[in-house]
């Protein structure tokens, strides 16, 4: 189990990697850009989200 960090930094950095490259769309609030490809930056919110919710939920259950 001591790959799980690594894992979840992994996703982490992938995910704001992929959101900075492509961006989000203009329907989110504050960071969305016109020119952005809405599924590739949803794509990179749903790695960077999921990698936090995967880390608090390791924090809670132990």
């Amino acid at each position: 189990m001591q790959w799980v960090p690594w894992l979840l930094v992994a996703l982490n950095i992938i995910g704001v990697a992929v959101m900075v490259k492509y961006g989000l769309p203009r329907e989110v609030p504050l960071v969305g850009r016109a020119d952005a490809d809405p599924l590739l930056g949803y794509l990179g919110l749903l790695l960077f989200g999921l990698s936090i919710a995967i880390r608090v939920a390791l924090t809670i259950t132990s």
